[in-house]
């Protein structure tokens, strides 16, 4: 089967930028976020881009009881930078999004035999998000001269333990299913569900500190090349609204959220740095985010604004 690659051609003197997208998702999630699907690719990434809904007058309210929040109708990416910049970019859906790491590193093998045809004697920077910066590491492993940068996006590291609380989600949606409306129970199911599925599966256990792939892992610093990690301590995957009248507008309250939600029915051994506040971004802890050999780190300390991702 055919890589599903996109190309653009920025300044001929310009470095190369290989985009590599993570565990899950596809090349939409630099392309078109809005058009991304998450947890499988089971649902719209715009949903967890939601704002808190803005309080309205009655007449001017939807009559739902329940909003997930304010959808983004624009959401600018690292790819429009670099264009911006006339940075050479490409991009991949890899052929199996949540199959092994070894099977995308296969895929950016093919790649990177494609760019330097294309692109030949340029300077090269691999660019993983989430899972696709282990495979850039994997695939530097045995030493790439042509790799110029490494530059890291809420990569796991040094792993990630979210796994572990993978049971814990599915009885989420029983404890709110009776406070919630009967027409957004699909939705808050299949987002539950896929979460579970995510944590559940085979290829987030590769993530694992303990996992085969880290203690095979043997990537070391390189002569030349700069590496650039970041992390985020802001662990907020959806929140939930109720809509409240009072003093004649409509007020949007918080009915609950993930993973805070989650933080209160976990024991406390599974209060984990990757869904704490301050700690982690979910599903990556801001430690773990940290390139050991990184030249430069940035920890994201708060939510970024959905106009500028």
């Amino acid at each position: 089967m055919e890589l599903d690659l996109t190309i653009h051609r920025g300044r001929s003197n310009n470095p190369l930028a290989i985009l590599i997208h993570g565990l899950g998702v596809d090349k939409n999630i630099w392309l078109n976020p809005l058009n991304a699907k998450v947890l499988a690719k089971k649902i719209p990434l715009k949903l967890f881009a939601a704002k808190a809904p803005k309080p309205c007058l009655p007449e001017n309210h939807n009559g739902k009881k329940i909003s997930f929040g304010d959808m983004p109708e624009n959401i600018q990416t690292l790819w429009d930078a670099l264009v911006k910049e006339g940075i050479n970019i490409r991009c991949w859906i890899q052929r199996r999004p949540a199959g092994p790491i070894s099977a995308a590193v296969d895929d950016l093998e093919e790649v990177m035999e494609k760019a330097t045809e294309i692109f030949p004697n340029s300077r090269i920077a691999l660019v993983g998000h989430s899972r696709g910066g282990l495979v850039a590491r994997k695939f530097m492993e045995e030493g790439r001269p042509e790799i110029k940068a490494l530059i890291t996006i809420a990569t796991p590291n040094s792993g990630s333990a979210i796994s572990s609380i993978g049971k814990y989600v599915a009885p989420l949606y029983a404890l709110f299913k009776g406070v919630l409306p009967k027409y957004t129970h699909v939705s808050l199911s299949e987002i539950i569900n896929s979460t579970g599925e995510l944590l559940e599966g085979k290829a987030i256990k590769e993530l694992m500190p303990d996992s085969n792939f880290f203690n095979s892992l043997k990537d070391s610093q390189q002569k030349g090349v700069n590496y650039i990690s970041f992390g985020g301590t802001e662990p907020k995957i959806l929140t939930v609204y109720r809509w409240e009248e009072r003093d004649g507008n409509i007020f949007p309250k918080e009915l609950f959220s993930l993973p805070d939600s989650l933080l209160k029915i976990l024991p406390p051994s599974l209060q984990l740095d990757e869904i704490t506040p301050g700690k982690g971004d979910v599903l990556v802890s801001a430690k773990s985010s940290l390139l050991p050999w990184s030249h430069t780190h940035y920890d994201l300390h708060t939510a970024v604004e959905p106009s500028t991702l």
